[in-house]
């Protein structure tokens, strides 16, 4: 190996190093706000953002929704299901999240307006893996895949759905 490998190695090397005391010197000094209260600095929520979209486009790719997902009776058996599980967090026309569901940081996302997309193959496997570091409960561990199919057939099909609507729908 010639005396310039040897140099860019060796740099390469401390400077490996170097990242690394300085990233373990940063997590030890406790000087990042952990607080529920407080937003991420921009580019840290940039960056688990980023994580989320990738990760879950990764999981779901090759993922297909059931034939016929969106029959009248799976979308109301999925409303059912997110009215009893979901608004807490989420919200729905009508509904607020909880003040134990305002207190999260990220907060929830409101799934039903209508500028969303809800991919139902993404929203499945979000519902049933969870979201580590969200509060977002992974409820595969509980709930049958065919239910989960209904509550993404509901997210999918009832974006935008009015207060009265979604009462109507998630009626037992």
């Amino acid at each position: 190996m010639s005396r310039l490998a040897v140099k860019v190695v060796a740099g390469a090397a401390a400077l490996v190093v170097m990242g690394c005391g300085g990233a373990l010197a940063f997590i030890y000094s406790g000087i990042y706000d952990v607080t529920a209260t407080t937003p991420h600095d921009p580019l840290v929520g940039w960056a688990m953002h980023e994580t989320y979209e990738r990760s879950t486009d990764r999981a779901v790719a090759g993922l297909q929704a059931p034939e016929n997902l969106e029959t009248p009776e799976a979308v109301q058996a999925g409303a059912r299901f997110y009215k009893d599980n979901c608004v807490v967090c989420h919200g729905a026309p009508g509904i607020a999240a909880s003040p134990a569901a305002q207190g999260l940081n990220p907060e929830a996302p409101l799934l039903l307006k209508a500028t969303r997309k809800n991919n139902p193959a993404k929203m499945f496997w979000v519902i049933k893996t969870g979201v580590r570091m969200t509060g977002m409960p992974a409820f595969g561990k509980s709930t049958p895949d065919e239910t989960l199919w209904q509550v993404a057939a509901f997210l999918h099909k009832s974006r935008g759905i009015s207060n009265a609507d979604f009462a109507a729908l998630s009626a037992r």
